[in-house]
């Protein structure tokens, strides 16, 4: 035995099997990877062709699992908490709600017109939509009672979101125009017509993404439109701060978690990166100078700084900064791009186009990190990125769907039509307390003296209501007789003048028959006109005949006359 120290203590080792030790360790692998396929951020991929949903890992670019019936338009996919998502079903008017252990649908919800754009707020409780028509539906999605329906445009609307505290339903159009309805109003069933807080129409063609930063209801609004402009919007002054103009348009936006990068995809196939922080500071102080220029309208120089300075507003994309950096674009894409999203931390960027191409970027070096275009037979519709809600352990287990619907009580089907009445399942009543008192003292003849007194008075109450329901009969009999009246007068007034018309029809008939048989006797005696004086001429010829001068007849001549005069 060796010397041990007293203040040290003898700690007992045991003795582990290796067949112990290596079960040990494979635990804990196992362990960890259900750990990190929990906690990793996967990629959801929607395509209109394939019709189905893609969950792929974003870090290893492994296929997680595959969601049937998802025929989904752009921003046509939302998740709904951590357990359930929906998809709206392009061109048909429904909208598919689905479990992440099921990869078919739980519920199929026919709505009432062609489903679009659809958002969940944050909290899992209520779920929009904007349609075609421009309308906005909103549901609650525990009961799935169609809680409000209002017209927000004028054309289709293109895009659908919540604010990150959800105080605002932010809805963007084909008709340009940005719409900020407050939630709160929605709700409350006793506005009977909404109006928008805010309205942003400086877009002159249809949107086409937008995207809310973090802060809420006091928070920037970025923009993306066809008229090649991404726009930066205040939702507390609801004006707008700065417009960036690139070369050409523009299908999707996104920002970073710090917000001060800004990643803009093209119809061309790129995508265009630009620095919040690097923007001209005038350009953001616009209102103010506009305001200077209202009051300085004295001093000349001061108005051509101002002008000079409203010329910045408009940033253009295609110039070069002044420091001389190149311009910042990620290309790889040979056709437009229909979505884009960043990672957690911001370091990858992820786009998908209509090629069928979804590209993984490296954001600092702008190059594709990770490529996924096997399983994919279309272009991609949608894409987003969240961690990852899949338990590999026990996805699909539930062999049928009844088993799932019993699992997924908090989602019900949504209704197509609104209802006014809802059905609770308790309703809470507050009793009040009698104490016993010597002075109270209810009886039975007390008790059938009320219950009397409630009677005649439902009875009084029913006679006088019967008695004006009486009355408004009479009154109604009296007026319908009174229109009836009214309406034999027009119908003989219209026989007359049906009468009236018959008339003139068989006077116009005469007239015109005796019109054409005057132009055939004019067409008759015009022919005869013409011949006559031939006939004439020819008579005369014969009757008077032809004299012959002779020279023995010239010399008879005075002879005759001679004896004329005898």
């Amino acid at each position: 035995m060796g010397f041990v120290p007293k203040n040290k203590r003898v700690v007992k080792i045991k003795h582990v099997k290796l067949s112990d030790a290596t079960t040990d360790e494979q635990q804990h692998k196992k362990n960890t990877t259900s750990l990190s396929n929990i906690t990793s951020e996967v990629i959801a991929i929607t395509s209109k062709e394939d019709s189905s949903l893609f969950i792929y890992d974003l870090r290893n670019g492994n296929l997680i699992a595959t969601f049937n019936n998802t025929n989904n338009d752009s921003n046509g996919f939302c998740t709904i908490g951590s357990e359930y998502f929906a998809t709206s079903q392009a061109n048909k008017a429904m909208i598919n709600i689905y479990n992440w252990k099921k990869d078919q649908p739980i519920y199929k919800t026919p709505i009432q017109e062609k489903s679009g754009p659809i958002c969940c707020s944050s909290d899992g409780n209520y779920l929009v939509m904007g349609s075609a028509s421009g309308m906005v539906y909103l549901w609650e999605i525990s009961t799935g009672t169609l809680l409000r329906m209002w017209e927000a445009h004028y054309n289709k609307i293109s895009c659908i979101t919540f604010t990150k505290d959800d105080f605002y339903i932010i809805t963007a159009g084909d008709d340009g125009i940005i719409n900020c309805w407050s939630f709160e109003q929605c709700l409350d069933r006793d506005v009977s017509l909404l109006r928008a807080r805010n309205s942003f129409s400086d877009h002159s063609l249809g949107i086409t993404s937008i995207v809310c930063s973090f802060g809420g209801c006091n928070s920037r609004l970025f923009s993306v439109s066809l008229d090649r402009t991404c726009k930066i919007w205040d939702l507390v002054t609801g004006r707008c701060i700065n417009s960036i103009i690139f070369p050409t348009y523009l299908t999707s936006v996104c920002l970073d978690s710090t917000e001060t990068t800004c990643y803009v995809g093209g119809g061309d196939g790129i995508i265009y990166q630009t620095d919040l922080i690097q923007l001209n500071p005038q350009s953001i102080q616009l209102l103010n100078i506009n305001n200077n220029n209202n009051k300085n309208n004295n001093n000349k120089n001061n108005n051509n700084n101002n002008n000079n300075n409203n010329s910045l507003a408009a940033q253009s994309f295609t110039n070069e900064n002044e420091v001389g950096n190149k311009r910042k674009t990620f290309n790889g894409h040979s056709k437009a791009i229909t979505s884009i999203s960043l990672s957690m931390d911001g370091s990858l960027l992820i786009s998908g186009s209509i090629d069928g191409n979804c590209n993984i970027w490296d954001t600092f070096s702008r190059q594709i990190v990770r490529s996924i275009a096997n399983t994919i037979k279309g272009s991609i519709s949608s894409l987003s990125v969240f961690m990852n809600p899949i338990d590999s352990l026990n996805f699909n287990v539930n062999g049928t769907a009844e088993n799932n619907k019993k699992a997924s009580d908090p989602i019900a089907p949504f209704e197509k039509y609104s209802s006014n009445n809802i059905d609770r399942t308790s309703v809470p009543i507050k009793l009040k307390q009698i104490h016993d008192n010597e002075n109270i003292k209810i009886t039975v003849s007390n008790l059938q003296s009320r219950i009397e007194n409630t009677f005649v008075s439902n009875e009084q109450i029913t006679n006088h209501t019967n008695l004006e329901n009486n009355n408004k009969i009479i009154e109604l009999n009296k007026t319908i007789q009174e229109y009836e009246k009214e309406i034999l007068q027009f119908k003989k007034q219209i026989q007359n003048l049906q009468d009236n018309n018959n008339a003139l029809k068989l006077t116009n008939d005469q007239l015109s028959k005796q019109f054409v048989l005057y132009k055939q006797q004019q067409q008759q005696q015009q022919p005869q006109q013409k011949s006559k004086p031939a006939k004439k001429s020819a008579k005369e010829i014969e009757e008077k005949p032809v004299v012959v001068v002779t020279a023995a007849s010239q010399e008879t001549m005075p002879n005759k006359k001679q004896k004329t005069k005898k």
